[in-house]
């Protein structure tokens, strides 16, 4: 069984993912890698500026609506982001724990995936890949005037898909990446009802929160582990349901 795993932090797991069982894209403008966050434009062959953005575009402002083209190919990509464990576990990874769980306070959830997509096929998704790190080529935009502006987005990233949302620095390969690609301009939450079968409790998270996090799990689908750091790696340990006393292996390890 492939598992993929979801870092978060703990208050939005207690207020919005573990009540509902879902989880919610995301459009590349929110991520924190600024090669995605940040204005894109791009070459391109045979792009019609003019019937695009007839009552705007000028020689004058052929660079911004460049921009506006490329804002609206980015806002047509909507990604949830995971971790995938084809090399080691995805629980242990320190970097992501340090920047996506508060630093240790939030936890991880851990996904069949098989049982994910399968309880998801309502849901328009379009790919889920894993990243590849490195340099790549910047797409280029070749325009068929014979479609319309949504036809021929959509065909560009159907095409380039894989250097637009699938790659990244080599700086940032330690993620050990996989992304859900939906394409649409809207939000989408997919269910993780039957696929959750794993909660991992962050290093750092406060025990005290345990209570409201097993009440929304199935301790006969979902395990739930504290972690805790030894021999220069993370390690978990299977807790009990509704035992919420503090971790010995935090306290002595």
């Amino acid at each position: 069984m492939t598992k993929i795993y979801h870092y978060t932090k703990l208050s939005t797991a207690i207020k919005y993912i573990l009540p509902t069982k879902k989880l919610r894209t995301n459009s590349l403008s929110q991520t924190n890698d600024p090669r995605e966050n940040q204005p894109w434009a791009f070459g391109g062959v045979n792009i019609d500026y003019k019937g695009i953005y007839p009552n705007t575009y000028n020689d004058k402002t052929h660079i911004d609506h460049q921009y506006q083209l490329g804002k609206e190919i980015k806002s047509r990509v909507q990604i949830i982001c995971f971790v995938h464990s084809d090399k080691r576990p995805g629980f242990e990874n320190e970097m992501m724990w340090a920047h996506y769980t508060e630093n240790h306070e939030g936890i991880c959830l851990e996904l069949d995936e098989k049982v994910f997509l399968n309880e998801n096929t309502n849901i328009p998704i379009f790919q889920l890949e894993n990243v590849t790190y490195g340099t790549s080529d910047k797409p280029w935009l070749h325009w068929n005037r014979s479609r319309n502006k949504e036809e021929n987005i959509n065909n560009f990233i159907q095409a380039g898909f894989k250097s637009l949302v699938l790659s990244k620095s080599e700086y940032w390969g330690r993620e050990y990446e996989k992304r859900l690609l939906i394409l649409s301009t809207d939000q989408h939450y997919l269910s993780i009802q039957k696929s959750l079968t794993g909660v991992y409790f962050g290093i750092s998270m406060d025990a005290n929160y345990r209570p409201a996090i097993d009440r929304h799990l199935n301790p006969k689908q979902t395990k739930i582990y504290d972690l805790y750091y030894e021999s220069q790696r993370i390690n978990a340990m299977e807790r009990k349901f509704e035992d919420f006393r503090p971790s010995i292996m935090k306290k002595y390890l």
